[in-house]
């Protein structure tokens, strides 16, 4: 088979073990996830890796010297935090996240969306960090982008139009998007999956806080077209729907109308 080397680079969260699990089956490529280019060490012919980096020179002559192509997926920055949010009370490797410059404190994690912890947080300059890889690879004029809310929306299409980018001919003949869904996420150690609906941020962040999230980083949701339009939310509702979820008591879409959601980093 023809080399072909892709990258999956976009802020954590985004569905990147997702996109890199089933284009990894579907192309036949050997799968790479690392926390710093650095640690690659020797790269196959036919290989898809996964990273949160920096659009910066050294990691752009990386990528260009071994002749990779691109992927960046975009999401919603409130959907975004909430998910970390979640994910770094199973995943203590969170904290090589852009090698400690996301500067997640140890305190923040089991603190609900409306605590004053997640808003001091979600307002520093390790959140800026965080969401600032996708924005960054969004400017690449080289890069495949797609969106979060386009995965979960249309799975079979999306994947499979993704696959074929690189090779006209691809065909999931294996099944890859069926078999990586949401409960084989939610099974991992680390409990990858989680709810999977876009806009769930609306249940669990009151609307004076994304308000002020969304004055801190602005740009970012300008230049990836999110936007936090008004909408009522009591805190003692967030708390309450926070804690339905983070027990299994809730869940946050009907599984019998939707297939695929998916809330994978």
């Amino acid at each position: 088979m023809a080399s072909l080397r892709v990258a999956v680079i976009s802020t954590p969260r985004c569905g990147n073990t997702w996109v890199r699990s089933v284009l990894g089956n579907i192309l036949k490529l050997e799968q790479l996830a690392v926390h710093n280019y650095a640690e690659l060490k020797a790269i196959p012919d036919r290989a898809i890796l996964q990273l949160h980096w920096y659009r910066e020179p050294g990691f752009q002559r990386f990528l260009h010297d071994y002749g990779f192509k691109m992927i960046v997926i975009a999401r919603h920055p409130l959907d975004v935090l909430v998910s970390i949010l979640n994910f770094i009370r199973h995943e203590p490797l969170t904290a090589r996240w852009l090698e400690g410059n996301a500067e997640i404190p140890p305190s923040l994690i089991g603190q609900p969306p409306t605590s004053n912890e997640f808003l001091r947080y979600a307002t520093s300059w390790g959140a800026e960090n965080v969401l600032s890889i996708s924005y960054q690879w969004w400017h690449d004029p080289e890069a495949l982008k797609i969106r979060y809310e386009q995965l979960v929306q249309r799975p079979h299409q999306t994947l499979l139009n993704l696959a074929r980018a690189f090779e006209s001919e691809a065909l999931d003949v294996n099944g890859a998007v069926d078999e990586f869904n949401l409960p084989f996420f939610r099974g991992l150690p680390n409990r990858h999956g989680w709810q999977g609906r876009p806009g769930l941020w609306r249940e669990l962040i009151v609307y004076g806080d994304a308000r002020t999230i969304y004055k801190r980083h602005k740009r970012f949701f300008e230049v990836l077209d999110y936007s936090v339009r008004p909408y009522w939310l009591s805190r003692a509702s967030a708390l309450r729907r926070w804690e339905e979820l983070s027990t299994g008591q809730g869940v946050a879409y009907e599984e019998s109308e939707v297939g695929h959601r998916i809330d994978i980093d």
